[in-house]
């Protein structure tokens, strides 16, 4: 790998990482919950985030993800034992 693209790839972790460095940190925002950042400042989510219907359909696929991995640990558990 390259210098530069050790640069290149430094400098864009931390640039990943200084929204929610800020977040974490900033003093202003003590309290502040809820909230979308990107880039470090205070932004609307998108339409789509702000959709209800899409919240709950998230939510329930989120659920049957959660409860597959759970039964089948089970099954891996009762198999061990």
């Amino acid at each position: 790998m390259t210098h530069l693209k050790v640069i290149c790839r430094v400098c864009l972790q931390q640039q990943a990482a200084s929204t929610t460095v800020y977040c974490a940190a900033a003093l202003d925002l003590e309290g502040v919950t809820g909230l979308y950042f990107n880039n470090c400042c205070r932004c609307e989510p998108s339409k789509a985030a702000q959709d209800p219907e899409l919240a709950q359909i998230l939510w329930q696929l989120s659920m049957s993800m959660i409860q597959a991995v759970i039964s089948s640990g089970e099954d891996t558990a009762a198999a061990d034992n």
